[in-house]
C-alpha cells in the first residue's frame, strides 16, 4: 500500500513541520525537503496505477513502499523522542542538550540518507524506462481472464429460476421507450450466466428480432467495442473498411443499423459509469421495447445508465450450492449417501458463491471420491480452495475488483482482512479505526465520519462489502461482513504489501514486518511464545482474550516490550491502565475491556488519541482523569458503564468531540440540579447520559434541575436514561436532535406535548416501567411534524388519541410490552404508516387482529424477539 504509507506520511511531515517548528531548528529544512520528494512520489504513484501489473513498476513501487515505511519510522521515532524529551525537568533537559543536538543530526541524515534513496529509485526508473512501460499484455491477459471465468461460470447452471424470471419480465414488457437493465452482483456471483441465460431464452430471442453480446471489460476501449457490436449484426464482412473509419463514423452506421429494430444488447461485465456516456449515443430510441441489459459489480453503474433500479443477483441458498456442487462433481450422475453430508457441508462452506463453488467442486471432481479427501475440505473451504494453482483463477477474478477501486478506498477495503471469517463489523467502529489509521482523506469542512461512511457505501456499491444488518428509517448500515475469499484477499495482498498480517493461532511465525497484527488465536500462547515481532507495527487487534485475566496484564506487558510506536491498540484486556501508557504518544485509537477499571492521570499525555472505548465496570474513582480536556484530537469517547462522570471544573474544552457514551449526570444537592456542563463538548453529535438520581431526592427538587442542552447546536442523536420523575429533560433538548431514546420515563403526558414541538425528530423511543401509573395521551395539531419512527416500551397507556394533522410522516410503529391499552390507538389510523410490530403484547396483538377490513401496513406480532434494527 505505497499509495497510502506515502498519503499519510505527507500529512504526518505537514503536521510536524507546523507543530514542531520550535524543535526542529537544524533539521527544518531537511523535512521540507524530504516532503516535496514525498509529493513527487505521491503524483508518481498516481500516473503509475495503470501500470501496475507491469513487474518493472511493481518493483519501483515496492521499493517506493519501503522507503516511506523508514521516513515514517524515523518521523515517529523522532517525535516519541521529542515528547520524551519535553516530559523531563527544565534541568535534565540542559544536561541533555548534547544528546539532543546529537538526536537532530541523526535526524537530518537519515533524511539524507532517505532523500539518496530515492534519488537511487528514480536512476532505476529512467535505467529501466519505466515511463515507456506500457499495458500491452493487459488487454491479452483480461481477455484470457474471462476465457477462463465463462469456463467457471457457464458450466453449470443452478438456480437462477426467479431471477431469470424476474428480469425477462422487464425486458418483455413495461415502457416502449428504450430502456436498460442492470444485474448487478459480487464478482464469481453468477452476473454472466444468468445474463446468458436470459440471452439464450426462446422467448427472449422471438421477442427481440436483433441480439448483441458484448463483454466490455476493465480496459474498455470504444473502437473495439463499436467493430464487436457491428460484426455481431453481421456487419464484420469488410472488416479492413470498417477499421479505417472513425469512431463517429462507426457510431453512424451502428446507429443506422439499429433503426426500426427492436433489439437486445447485453453488455457484459461494465466497470465505470463513464461508458455509458460513450455508448449510449449509440442505440436509437424505437419506442419499440428496445433493451440494453447490463451486468456490473458497480451499482454506480447501473444508477448512471437508467432510472430503473438494478437488480441485484444473491447469493446461493444451500440447496441450490449443493446442487450446483453435485452436478460439477459428478458430471450429473448420482453422489455416494456416504458422501452426500460432508457434500453439503463443503458447499454450504462457499458462502452461495457459485465461483468458489464451481472451482472447489471441479477439483474434487478429479480426485479420490473418498470420506478421507472430502473431510479435509470440511471446515476451512478457504484454505482447501486455495491450495492448488488451479485455484488461483478466483483470487484474479476477485483481484479485478480491487485493482478498480479508487486509491482512497484500497487501504479501507484491505482493512477488512482484521477481522475474522464470519465476523458481523460494526460499522461505527469500522468508521472509527479508519480515521485513527488516517484513510479519510481531508476535504474542505466536511466531518471525516461522513466521508468515512461514504466511503463504506462506495465499496458497498462496488459489491466488495456485504450489508449485515440496516437501520429500517434510513438505511444506514449497522454491521457490515464480507465473504470469506475477498477475505483470503485482503489478507494475501496485505502481506505482500506488509499492510496486515493475521496470525489465527500460536505457532504462525511473523516473518513480514506488516505494520497492522491480528491476533485471532490463543492470545496467552501467542503473548508467551518466541516469535519474531514484527517491531514496527503500528495497530495491534486481539479477537480471542478469552485465556487472558483482566488482573495479570500480560497483554499490555507484551505491548510495552514490543512496540513503541502503536497507533491502534483494539480490545485489550486489563483491569488498570497502567501510568506507563503515556509512552505510546501516537495512539489514536484505544479499546480495553476491564473490572474495576480505572484511569491514570498519565492517560491524558495521549495527545493524538481521537477515539477512546472503555469497555466493562468503572472502579471506585467515578470520574475520568482531571486532564481529560487535554485530549483535543479526541472525537469519540464510549464509556459502557454510566458511572462514569467528567470532571466538570477541570479547564478545557473538547471541541472536535462528536460522540460521547455513557455519561452518568451526577446530582448536586446544594443547588438542587443535576450537575453537566454541555459547554464543555459544544460540538457533539451523538450523547449518551445516564441520570444518576440519588434515591433519597425528593420530587419537588427534581422540578426545572435538569439544565438545557441549547448549547449543543450539532447535536443529532440524544440519548437519556433513568429520566425517572424528572422533568425539564424534555424541554432542554435542542431542536436539532432527529433520534431520540429516552428510557425509564414516568411523566409520559408532559413528556410527549413537549416532544412534539421538536421540529427535526424523526425517530422517537420512549419506554417505562410497567409499575408506572395509567395514563392517556393527546396529541394535539402539528406535533411531530417529521417524526417516521415511533417506539413504545413498558409505557402503561390506556388510550392515545391525536388529532388529524399531527405526525404527518409517521412510517413505522413498535410497541413493546404495551399490555394497557384499551382500544385501538389512534396512532393507527395515520394514512403514512407501512410497518407496525407488536412484540410480547397479546391482548393488544389480538385487539389489532379484530381491526375490521383490511389495513394499509404491515403487521407483524412477535411474541419472542426485541427488534434492533433502528
Amino acid at each position: 500500500m505505497a499509495d497510502s504509507v506515502v498519503t499519510s506520511l505527507l500529512q504526518n511531515l505537514f503536521d510536524l513541520l507546523k507543530e514542531e517548528a520550535n524543535f526542529l531548528a537544524g533539521v527544518e529544512d531537511k523535512v521540507k525537503s524530504l516532503h516535496d520528494e514525498l509529493s513527487f512520489i505521491d503524483i508518481f504513484l498516481e500516473d503509475s496505477a495503470e501500470k501496475r501489473k507491469d513487474k518493472t513498476v511493481n518493483e519501483v513501487v515496492r521499493q517506493i513502499r519501503d522507503v516511506a515505511y523508514e521516513a515514517e519510522d524515523m518521523i515517529d521515532r523522532f517525535i516519541h523522542n521529542v515528547a520524551k524529551h519535553r516530559r523531563t525537568s527544565a534541568i535534565r533537559r540542559m544536561l541533555r542538550l548534547p544528546s539532543t543536538t546529537l538526536m537532530i543530526r541523526n535526524v537530518g541524515k537519515k533524511i539524507e540518507g532517505i532523500k539518496e534513496k530515492i534519488e537511487e529509485i528514480y536512476k532505476n526508473g529512467e535505467r529501466y524506462g519505466i515511463e515507456r512501460v506500457e499495458a500491452s499484455g493487459k488487454a491479452v491477459e483480461e481477455e484470457a481472464m474471462h476465457r477462463r471465468r465463462r469456463e467457471v461460470e457457464e458450466d453449470d447452471v443452478v438456480g437462477f429460476f426467479h431471477d431469470s424470471t424476474t428480469l425477462i419480465k422487464q425486458l418483455t414488457e413495461g415502457d416502449l421507450k428504450l430502456d436498460a437493465i442492470s444485474i448487478i452482483g459480487m464478482g464469481g456471483l453468477g452476473k454472466t450466466t444468468l445474463a446468458r441465460k436470459i440471452y439464450n431464452n426462446l422467448l427472449v430471442m422471438r421477442h427481440f428480432n436483433c441480439h448483441v453480446w458484448v463483454c466490455v471489460s476493465q480496459d474498455f476501449r470504444i473502437r473495439e467495442l463499436l467493430l464487436q457490436i457491428l460484426k455481431e449484426l453481421g456487419l464484420g464482412m469488410g472488416v479492413e473498411d470498417m477499421s479505417e473509419k472513425s469512431e463517429y463514423e462507426l457510431k453512424e452506421i451502428l446507429f443506422r443499423s439499429l433503426q426500426g429494430r427492436r433489439f437486445l444488447v447485453v453488455m457484459d461485465d461494465i466497470w465505470r459509469a463513464e461508458v455509458w456516456d460513450e455508448v449510449k449515443s449509440m442505440f436509437p430510441d424505437n419506442s419499440n421495447g428496445s433493451r440494453i441489459l447490463i451486468t456490473s459489480r458497480n451499482k454506480e453503474v447501473a444508477l448512471y445508465a437508467s432510472q430503473t433500479p438494478p437488480y441485484y443477483l444473491p447469493f446461493l441458498n444451500e440447496n441450490e450450492s449443493w446442487e450446483l456442487f453435485r452436478k460439477k462433481v459428478f458430471r450429473g450422475g448420482t453422489c455416494p449417501p456416504e458422501l452426500e453430508t460432508l457434500g453439503r457441508q463443503i458447499a454450504k462452506g462457499c458462502r452461495g458463491l457459485p465461483l468458489s463453488i464451481v472451482v472447489l467442486a471441479g477439483r474434487l471432481a478429479k480426485m479420490d471420491k473418498s470420506l478421507h479427501i472430502w473431510s479435509k475440505g470440511v471446515g476451512d473451504v478457504t484454505s482447501f480452495l486455495n491450495s492448488n494453482e488451479d485455484t488461483t483463477i478466483c483470487q484474479k477474478i476477485l483481484s479485478l475488483s480491487y485493482t478498480d477501486l479508487p486509491r482512497h478506498l484500497k487501504p479501507c477495503f484491505l482493512y477488512l482482512g482484521i477481522y475474522p471469517e464470519d465476523f458481523e463489523i460494526p460499522v461505527s467502529q469500522l468508521i472509527n479505526l479508519w480515521i485513527a489509521e488516517d484513510f479519510i482523506q481531508r476535504t474542505g469542512n466536511r466531518l471525516p465520519e461522513d466521508d468515512a461512511e461514504m466511503y463504506l457505501e462506495e465499496l458497498i456499491d462496488r459489491s466488495l462489502i456485504q450489508v449485515a444488518r440496516r437501520r429500517r428509517i434510513d438505511g444506514g448500515v449497522k454491521t457490515c461482513r464480507i465473504h470469506d475469499l475477498l477475505r483470503e484477499f485482503c489478507i494475501s495482498e496485505s502481506a505482500e504489501e506488509k499492510f496486515l498480517e493475521v496470525h489465527p493461532g500460536y505457532e504462525h511465525l511473523s516473518t513480514n514486518n506488516s505494520r497492522r497484527l491480528s491476533i485471532q488465536g490463543n492470545t496467552r500462547r501467542y503473548l508467551s511464545s518466541n516469535l519474531h515481532v514484527p517491531k514496527n507495527v503500528r495497530s495491534v487487534f486481539f479477537f480471542d482474550t478469552a485465556d487472558i485475566s483482566y488482573d495479570d496484564c500480560v497483554t499490555w506487558k507484551w505491548l510495552e516490550e514490543n512496540f513503541k510506536l502503536l497507533r491502534v491498540i483494539d480490545y485489550a484486556p486489563v483491569s488498570v491502565v497502567p501510568k506507563s501508557v503515556k509512552t505510546f504518544i501516537h495512539l489514536r485509537y484505544l479499546r480495553i475491556d476491564g473490572h474495576n477499571l480505572v484511569f491514570p492521570d498519565s492517560v491524558c499525555n495521549l495527545t493524538n488519541l481521537v477515539t477512546l472505548y472503555a469497555n466493562g465496570v468503572g472502579g471506585s474513582n467515578r470520574y475520568l482523569p482531571k486532564g481529560i480536556f487535554k485530549l483535543q484530537r479526541l472525537r469519540h469517547l464510549y464509556l459502557s458503564d454510566h458511572r462514569w462522570s467528567l470532571p466538570w471544573n477541570s479547564k478545557g474544552v473538547l471541541w472536535n468531540l462528536q460522540v460521547l457514551s455513557s455519561l452518568a449526570i451526577n446530582y448536586d444537592p446544594k443547588n438542587h440540579r443535576f450537575l453537566v456542563v454541555p459547554e464543555k463538548f459544544p460540538n457533539v453529535r451523538e450523547l449518551v447520559m445516564f441520570i444518576d438520581r440519588p434515591s433519597t431526592l425528593e420530587a419537588e427538587h427534581e422540578e426545572g434541575s435538569f439544565p438545557s442542552l441549547h448549547h449543543l447546536a450539532h447535536l443529532e442523536t440524544l440519548e437519556i436514561q433513568n429520566c425517572g420523575m424528572l422533568a425539564g429533560y424534555s424541554n432542554s433538548i435542542p431542536s436539532t436532535v432527529t433520534k431520540l431514546d429516552l428510557h425509564s420515563v414516568e411523566r409520559v403526558k408532559a413528556c410527549v406535548a413537549e416532544l412534539g414541538k421538536l421540529p427535526n425528530l424523526r425517530i422517537l423511543k420512549l419506554s417505562g416501567d410497567e409499575s408506572y401509573e395509567y395514563v392517556s395521551i393527546h396529541v394535539i395539531a402539528h406535533s411531530f411534524p417529521q417524526l417516521q419512527f415511533f417506539k413504545l416500551r413498558g409505557l402503561r397507556i390506556e388510550e392515545w388519541k391525536k388529532e388529524t394533522s399531527a405526525m404527518p410522516r409517521l412510517t413505522h410503529l413498535v410497541f413493546i410490552h404495551c399490555r394497557t391499552f384499551t382500544s385501538v390507538p389512534e396512532l393507527l389510523s395515520s394514512t403514512t404508516l407501512q410497518y407496525v410490530k407488536v412484540v410480547k403484547s397479546p391482548r393488544f396483538a389480538r385487539m389489532l387482529r379484530n381491526i375490521p377490513g383490511e389495513v394499509g401496513f404491515e403487521l407483524i406480532i412477535d411474541d419472542g424477539g426485541i427488534p434492533d434494527d433502528y
